[in-house]
């Protein structure tokens, strides 16, 4: 389906109340979906010691303090048009008028529901990932030379976190090549797309449990499961706060031979001394999705909870560190 979509911002910045004042005129004039951009969000975020902040694009972070933008989304039928008209009058009226909007502006385009939902798949190909594993995305023919003796990884991300092609997860993908000798019983938190405990169980683990805090992202993850044939006796997947939800904390068990943490720095440092007390002596540690810069900071407090830091790696101002639970 094709839509007309409505740009509507401010050549200077105007009220305070930009964004509600314009999200009850869309609301009037019968629009029915809209999407807001509002930096100061982001400031917010940043100014108020939030700990996932690692992921936020530094164009985004440049961009503090520019005016928010409002789109509009418009039907292409009868009705559309109709509200779209509506709308224009009810702004070209606010910007006439004394309350302070004479700076509006507003410009149109056509967009298609497939340049929201499935633009991003046509960039993401089959690919090799350390020694012996190979990605493939479900709808993408797989070349013979990415085939041969590798373990494949058949993924979906939809929406959540994990094609493989992130300098994290790509990380996280090399070091259970390392440490994964057969039969491991393996915890995978912040499991996004479920990649990593695919991964893990092509490697030869012997079974695992993929929590992620997102349901969205859990069920998506045990699509994923099931395309690869890892059914619900060799995998489980879990969703919930694992902090904040004592069930959920007892549900996950302990014991595992490997846990895969690529979550954030800040998250990984609340989440360190879990970690120590679920893994079995003996076992790995696998952190990542650490900015470069905070990998001293999670190393002081993963070390600070018992574990022995084997070694680390960078990859694009990524970090990735492997430990052990030695006592």
């Amino acid at each position: 389906m094709t839509w007309l979509r409505l740009r509507i911002t401010a050549s200077e910045m105007p009220s305070p109340l930009f964004v509600e004042d314009i999200s009850n005129l869309l609301v009037i004039a019968g629009v029915e979906t809209f999407t807001v951009e509002d930096f100061s969000d982001l400031e917010e975020t940043l100014s108020g010691g939030g700990i996932f902040y690692d992921y936020i694009d530094d164009e985004l972070i440049a961009s503090e303090g520019n005016i928010p933008v409002l789109y509009a989304y418009f039907g292409t039928d009868e009705e559309g048009d109709a509200t779209y008209a509506e709308t224009v009058r009810a702004l070209t009226a606010m910007r006439n008028s004394e309350g302070g909007y004479a700076s509006l502006v507003w410009s149109q385009d056509t967009v298609r529901d497939e340049d929201w939902e499935n633009n991003w798949r046509q960039y993401f190909k089959p690919f090799p990932v350390g020694d012996t594993l190979t990605v493939k995305p479900t709808w993408e023919e797989l070349p013979e030379e990415l085939a041969k003796n590798r373990h494949i990884i058949e993924i979906d991300p939809s929406s959540s976190f994990g094609t493989g092609s992130h300098a994290t997860t790509k990380l996280c993908l090399e070091k259970l090549e390392k440490v994964i000798r057969g039969g491991e019983h393996v915890l995978d938190m912040g499991c996004g797309s479920g990649i990593l405990t695919i991964a893990a169980m092509k490697l030869g683990a012997g079974d695992a449990v993929a929590v992620d805090i997102d349901s969205v992202a859990a069920r998506i993850a045990a699509e994923n499961m099931e395309q690869n044939d890892l059914g619900s006796d060799v995998v489980k997947v879990l969703d919930g706060d694992i902090l904040a939800d004592k069930s959920l904390y007892e549900a996950v068990g302990e014991g595992y031979d490997i846990i895969c943490a690529n979550i954030v720095a800040g998250i990984i440092i609340m989440m360190s001394d879990m970690f120590y007390e679920k893994l079995k002596v003996g076992g790995y540690l696998i952190a990542s999705g650490i900015i470069s810069e905070r990998e001293e900071e999670v190393k002081k407090a993963l070390i600070s909870s018992g574990f022995t830091v084997i070694e680390s790696e960078v990859l694009d101002d990524w970090s990735v560190i492997l430990l052990k639970k030695e006592k």
